[in-house]
């Protein structure tokens, strides 16, 4: 159980790993081609970054013909995101 809240920790430890996680959420499932050109960052980057998540079990993937498609497989991740982010707004 500890090793998963580190997993996830790190993998949050990223702003566009938060920036896709919100995004997944509110758009339900994405391309990497897509996530490319909807955060400007390179493909490599993208899929380093799906990766991390992805071993967090915060997304999931599915190949459909050449194209693999991620979303979230955690909902909780963007409660706790919102919890953070009223927090901030909160403190300051």
């Amino acid at each position: 159980m500890d090793e998963q809240i580190i997993r996830i920790t790190r993998a949050l430890n990223h702003p566009i790993r938060i920036q896709i996680l919100y995004y997944l959420n509110d758009n339900q499932k994405s391309s990497v081609n897509n996530l490319v050109k909807q955060f400007d960052v390179s493909q490599p980057a993208i899929s380093r970054h799906l990766r991390i998540l992805e071993e967090a079990k915060l997304v999931k993937s599915e190949r459909v013909k050449q194209e693999r498609y991620y979303s979230l497989e955690d909902t909780h991740v963007i409660k706790i995101l919102d919890v953070l982010r009223q927090h901030v707004k909160e403190e300051f």
